[in-house]
């Protein structure tokens, strides 16, 4: 659970490091994170409500008051730039989402568009203005929780929404994505207005918890990602036949259930044989007709099958969807074969990842490579521009739950790491 006291009563534990206020980033996330605050002591802060329209307007207040050049595209998308001393170069661009899940956590986002923005004021009070502008993004709806639409901003900032696009999707309170942007008082039908030009943008850096163990476990200070796992959700139907559960022989039956119980077994060992990257998941069973006293007729599996590399992926799931006809040939059943969202996976260039690891060379900080599971904003951007991510430990994994946790001392070294990243973007790297 949040608290600010707990967040600083582990100041005197914080690196110093020239320009950063550990104070001030404790104060920063603990005002966003009162926006929304839940009973659980979690955050529940959905796109187009006045929750996040209250965020927003904190970080607009940040922004200006650090003299940025702030605006808000059509969509909603929030920017503040720190001119370079060439207008004409490509910016650097850097920051995360605001948005949360049902009752999630404090850091998911927030840390991310924090670290950039302080990166960026630490950049100012060092008297350093680089080549290029740095340019600080919040996106708008990146978790999905209300639409169903997630890492929204990025995939309209490059290009990848039109307004027929928008017109798709509805809360669960029937209430239609358009019509809440339009709340809002933002322009759906002007979302084109809102696309980048991909040779505007110079390179792309997120900062984020790990939502995983491997830096804590290790002890390591900093997580350089070497790609972003695009998810592939396979979708196997068995159809048999529906009978009654206490009439029907053992030897005559076309029971779907236990098909489906098979393919999870070997779904769980499927990825350990293709490499140490991939992963695949039964999260969801739909089962026809679901009564306790009826052989089921029908069971849908939903497989999410993930990885950083394409070409295994695809193995992965050739492996899966063959093991599915097996199953179903061996047990004389019907079998249907689906792929529903395909993502691909974005691998980090080395140059980028180089970049990540020098900077925290630079402040004395131990890396480890490691692999993002799940999706981000950057996992869009590094489709158009040169992309990467920094993480920062997560205590015991925990996210998207009021359990989430992230130590105030590796909050600053995420600034810190960010500020001489951002800095070596805009002056040097691939000039």
């Amino acid at each position: 659970m949040f608290s600010y006291e707990r967040l600083v009563d582990t100041i005197h534990e914080v690196p110093t490091y020239e320009g950063i206020d550990a104070k001030e980033v404790a104060e920063k996330l603990n005002e966003l994170m009162q926006i929304g605050k839940t009973p659980e002591g979690g955050m529940h802060r959905f796109p187009y409500t006045d929750n996040e329209q209250q965020a927003k307007q904190v970080f607009v207040r940040w922004m200006e008051e650090m003299n940025l050049e702030v605006r808000e595209d059509a969509v909603g998308n929030l920017f503040g730039l720190y001119k370079g001393q060439d207008p004409s170069l490509p910016v650097v661009m850097t920051g995360s989402h605001i948005d949360s899940v049902p009752n999630g956590g404090a850091f998911d986002g927030p840390l991310g568009c924090i670290s950039g923005l302080l990166a960026v004021k630490v950049l100012q009070q060092r008297g350093i203005r680089p080549q290029r502008g740095i340019e600080v993004v919040v996106f708008v709806d990146e978790e999905g929780a209300r639409f169903r639409n997630g890492i929204f901003g990025s995939r309209v900032l490059m290009g990848e929404m039109t307004f027929e696009n928008l017109t798709r999707f509805a809360d669960d309170e029937g209430t239609a994505l358009v019509d809440a942007m339009r709340a809002n008082g933002f322009v759906p039908e002007d979302v084109q207005t809102a696309v980048r030009n991909p040779d505007e943008i110079h390179a792309f850096l997120e900062l984020h918890i790990e939502q995983g163990v491997k830096l804590e476990k290790n002890g390591v200070n900093i997580g350089v990602v070497e790609g972003i796992a695009g998810p592939a959700w396979v979708i196997v139907t068995f159809k048999g036949n529906t009978d009654h559960a206490g009439n029907t022989p053992m030897d005559a039956r076309k029971d779907t259930v236990p098909a489906a119980a098979e393919l999870i077994l070997a779904v769980e060992s499927f990825p350990g044989q293709i490499n140490d990257t991939a992963v695949a998941t039964v999260g969801k069973l739909q089962v026809l007709p679901n009564g306790s006293n009826v052989i089921a007729g029908k069971t849908e599996v939903t497989i999410d099958v993930r990885d950083i590399y394409e070409d295994t992926r695809a193995q992965l799931i050739k492996k899966i969807e063959q093991e599915a006809y097996n199953i179903a040939s061996r047990r004389g059943l019907a079998i249907e074969v689906d792929t529903d969202t395909n993502i691909p996976p974005v691998l980090v260039p080395n140059e980028i990842q180089q970049v990540i690891r020098d900077a925290a060379d630079k402040c004395g900080l131990s890396t480890m490579p490691v692999v993002s599971g799940a999706g981000h904003d950057a996992m869009i951007m590094g489709k158009y521009v040169p992309s990467g991510m920094v993480f920062v430990p997560s205590h015991n994994g925990k996210s998207h739950s009021p359990d989430e946790w992230t130590d105030l001392a590796d909050c600053v070294r995420g600034v810190a790491v960010m500020t001489e990243a951002l800095r070596n973007l805009a002056e040097s790297y691939m000039e």
